[in-house]
């Protein structure tokens, strides 16, 4: 897969490569750009944008932008389920509640879930982990394709006290 970030563009949406400007946003959203690190101190994204573009071989993160406006909406990554599983994970948000249900995040779940598949040729499968109770993530989840496959319990970062996820997945056709 070539390191340099994609820019496609769906009907509602376009993702595109992270820019500085879009970083006090996302700083707000704390894993909406990494998994692995709690990405909420502004000097911090700097650094990590200056080197990397938040985009490499095996993960990266996209804006996702509204396409009649040039408006940010959210991001959405990619990154390595675990060192066993033979595929990646995605993660979206959406940012401001009045965007959701607008179908912006399964359109940018869809442009996502193809570059990954896409540039990886050798990837089996991408999966989401979705906490039980945002229904209407697993609803989008369900409607891109994604079929759910149990339930990881106490696994959850969005509370003090982990929650129950589901597990969902897509299989590379």
């Amino acid at each position: 897969m070539s390191a340099v970030p994609p820019t496609v563009s769906g009907a509602k949406v376009r993702l595109r490569p992270i820019a500085v400007a879009d970083l006090p946003r996302a700083a707000q959203f704390v894993y909406t750009l990494s998994i692995t690190e709690p990405m909420i101190d502004l000097t911090r994204l700097t650094e990590v944008h200056a080197a990397t573009g938040f985009w490499l071989d095996d993960w990266g993160a996209l804006a996702i932008e509204e396409l009649a406006t040039g408006r940010l909406l959210g991001t959405t990554q990619f990154y390595r389920s675990g060192p066993c599983i033979h595929g990646f994970e995605i993660g979206y948000v959406i940012h401001d509640e009045s965007d959701w249900r607008r179908g912006f995040g399964s359109e940018a779940l869809r442009l996502m879930s193809s570059i990954v598949f896409g540039r990886h040729p050798n990837c089996h499968r991408l999966q989401l982990i979705i906490e039980t109770w945002n229904e209407a993530s697993w609803r989008l989840a369900e409607r891109c394709g994604y079929q759910r496959e149990g339930i990881l319990r106490m696994a959850g970062y969005t509370s003090e006290l982990p929650q129950d996820c589901f597990v969902y997945s897509q299989i590379a056709a």
